[in-house]
């Protein structure tokens, strides 16, 4: 019962997740700054990582837990290298 009950959580929250990256393209697409792209995208990764942790409580497997941290930090180290680069520095 208490398994069930996790899993349909678990899909609630992806499909909120999905709808969240599906505004998060369109800001990619629209953005009226680069700036607000690069944000947009940081939070894409973000989400991305999540939803594999999620996946990895799921299917009760650390590998996709350690994935989906990995996947969050190089995105964030990826917008820093490119707000570095827009704003002249590197």
């Amino acid at each position: 019962m208490m398994i069930d009950a996790m899993i349909s959580d678990i899909a609630i929250v992806s499909i909120i997740l999905a709808i969240l990256a599906i505004v998060l393209i369109f800001r990619i697409i629209k953005g009226p700054h680069v700036i607000d792209r690069v944000i947009a995208a940081d939070c894409i990764d973000v989400i991305i990582g999540l939803v594999m942790v999620l996946f990895g409580c799921y299917q009760q497997r650390a590998l996709y837990v350690d994935l989906g941290l990995i996947l969050a930090l190089l995105g964030f180290i990826g917008t820093i290298l490119i707000s570095k680069y827009l704003e002249g520095k590197l």
